[in-house]
């Protein structure tokens, strides 16, 4: 351990460019997007273009899962693959924000949805998805649901609502090459299904420390996931969920025996709008569901566990995951007459070095202050929508709440998603809001405006606000974060959406970026907030350590590398951290051309399945 500590000590004093510094600053933003949008002249979540998650991998990549609506489809302004009204739209890029490749996932129609995206950090990027095909072989202008550019679900042949059909399966996990993009597998969830029957509830996915990936899955009747699944006849409106662990093995999942859970109603997680987060606590073998019961024409839908309804529109409910049974729950309520349909719970994380957890969401407070079980949240002196930031421990005791100090001009602003980071001792609140105020930081805004991205820092212990940052936008423009990810350097990589301009303050190091496209609705936007350079570079064990030699060094033409495990890929970096060269490896003892690189000082980084080493090598 000394070792590795005087390693990534000298690595600091070699490369200045890549060591912190304490002050954060946008480094660059760029967008996404096609020029329609949904119907609802507001923004629609569930319709229109927005960041709905960042990934960011071992080696500094990110992974960015965004809806993409049709015409002009463009990806920093370079044309991009669409299939239908409104695709999924998978894109990675390096830690510089340049694009590495980009994926369409749809077809004719707009039925694709997905929430979450995982990196297993071997190579794969996963998706669960609901993809309702449109393609009616009776319909020869209609496209098929695309995984990829050669990979797409049958088109269908209708009959009847009651006939069986493969082009009518939607429930999805699909595994990509982090490398490329392109689909690596997919495996359909459900089983024999028909135009009634396909209809599934398949969106809430988390993967743990070992790789599986744990899900709440709710399918009509029939049997699914390989004849694992049985649902009764009787369910052939409503769902059956199961709680289902997919082993991950060399990339390969593979599903254990399913738990019945005891829901009734519906979450309808993954149907329209992600409105429910999956938490799973591996010291514990404890699952937590948090988020919003969704919202009918009629009021919200009906949502039992174990018999015992959930009567408000925001909870937060902790389960075993041995058997499912009920160990707590918890809601939100106001002082409005019948229940409050601002309230919502948005995100849920928890401490890496502990079993607590985070939450964040909103309420609507008017006269008494809302309670949120049998805790009181904090007084305000103002009223309206309220953000918030909560800790709580594995009982389900709030140990501190934060909400915003104040707010400067009219009104608060029911933001769309407010999604949560963890980055050290820091705990990352991403936004949009109108005025917020946050300690010592005032959001400013003429009465009228709309809401502008907002990332407010707190102390993950304390709640104390360490600091805020805002993106200005024009006037009377709808912008916001909706999804957050830390990198390998503690930086900030942040996705969301925006209608205009962003970046209209001269101070912010970026220049101002409008929209790219005409007469369109949203844009996705993505970008960086760091107090580091770029690196590409991770340092995870020494040579020796990870049972590697390599020789001669000083080298002058070829570096030999022996290693006690097949290798898998080299990267060579010069002193300033710029990658220069990097290829793929097969066995366990290489040899790599390095004649080409002129005389001095650079890196190698080794990768093997189990390891990563970096070393320092001198060109002769």
């Amino acid at each position: 351990m000394i070792q590795l500590k005087n390693k990534l000590w000298g690595l600091m004093l070699i490369f200045p460019a890549l060591s912190f510094s304490q002050t954060y600053q946008w480094q660059w933003s760029k967008q996404a997007g096609g020029i329609s949008g949904s119907a609802d002249p507001g923004f629609s979540y569930p319709f229109d273009e927005s960041i709905r998650d960042i990934a960011v991998d071992n080696n500094n990549n990110t992974y960015y899962l965004a809806t993409m609506r049709e015409q002009g489809q463009n990806l920093n302004g370079s044309a991009v693959t669409n299939y239908g009204l409104s695709d999924l739209f998978l894109f990675s890029t390096d830690c510089q924000g340049n694009i590495r490749w980009s994926r369409a996932i749809g077809g004719s129609g707009n039925g694709e949805n997905a929430w979450h995206i995982k990196v297993d950090n071997n190579g794969g990027v996963y998706v669960m998805a609901t993809l309702y095909n449109a393609a009616d072989t009776n319909d020869p202008s209609a496209v098929p649901i695309h995984f990829d550019d050669t990979h797409t679900i049958p088109p269908y042949t209708f009959t009847d609502l009651t006939t069986p059909d493969p082009g009518y399966k939607s429930a999805y996990l699909l595994k990509y090459n982090t490398s490329n993009g392109i689909l690596a597998w997919s495996k359909p969830l459900q089983g024999d299904v028909n135009y009634l029957s396909r209809i599934c509830d398949v969106h809430m996915m988390y993967m743990d420390s070992s790789k599986n990936i744990h899900a709440v899955l709710g399918f009509r009747a029939g049997t699914h996931l390989n004849g694992l699944i049985n649902v009764p006849s009787s369910y052939s409106s409503s769902f059956q969920y199961y709680l289902v662990k997919f082993n991950y093995d060399n990339g390969n999942m593979t599903p254990s025996t399913p738990v019945l859970l005891p829901i009734t109603g519906t979450l309808k997680a993954g149907a329209t709008e992600g409105k429910v987060n999956l938490l799973y606590d591996e010291s514990l073998n404890r699952y937590y569901l948090a988020g919003n019961r969704m919202q009918e024409t009629t009021g919200l839908e009906d949502f039992a566990y174990n018999n015992i309804p959930f009567t408000k529109k925001a909870f937060l409910l902790a389960f075993d995951g041995t058997a499912g049974a009920e160990l707590w729950r918890k809601e939100i309520t106001t002082n409005i007459t019948g229940t409050s349909l601002d309230d919502e719970i948005h995100s849920i994380i928890k401490d890496p070095t502990s079993s607590d957890i985070y939450i964040s969401g909103r309420y609507f407070m008017i006269g008494t202050t809302p309670t949120f079980g049998n805790y009181t949240f904090p007084s305000s002196s103002y009223q309206g929508q309220t953000p918030f930031v909560m800790k709580l421990n594995s009982g389900g005791s709030v140990q501190w709440t934060k909400i915003a100090d104040g707010i400067t001009s009219f009104g608060g602003y029911p933001f769309v998603k407010g999604k949560l980071a963890i980055n050290g001792n820091e705990l990352a609140f991403a936004k949009g809001s109108w005025n917020d105020i946050w300690g010592s930081y005032s959001m400013v805004r003429p009465n009228g405006d709309k809401a502008d991205p907002l990332l407010v820092r707190l102390n993950k212990d304390s709640g104390a606000i360490i600091g805020a940052a805002e993106v200005k936008s024009n006037y009377d423009s709808q912008d916001e974060f909706t999804a957050i990810a830390v990198d390998n350097d503690g930086n900030y990589i942040l996705g969301g959406l925006f209608h205009d301009q962003l970046f209209t303050d001269p101070n912010d190091g970026i220049n101002t970026m409008g929209v790219n496209v005409i007469g369109g609705k949203s844009q996705s936007f993505f970008t960086k907030y760091a107090k580091s350079a770029c690196s590409q570079m991770s340092v995870e064990e020494t040579a020796a350590q990870a049972g590697m030699q390599l020789y001669p060094n000083p080298v002058q033409d070829v570096l030999t590398v022996r290693s006690k495990e097949p290798l898998v890929s080299y990267e060579i970096y010069g002193a300033t951290g710029q990658l220069i060269k990097q290829g793929p490896l097969n066995m366990t003892q290489e040899q790599i051309v390095l004649s080409s690189l002129q005389t001095g000082v650079y890196y190698i980084k080794l990768k093997t399945k189990s390891s990563t080493v970096t070393e320092k090598i001198l060109k002769k």
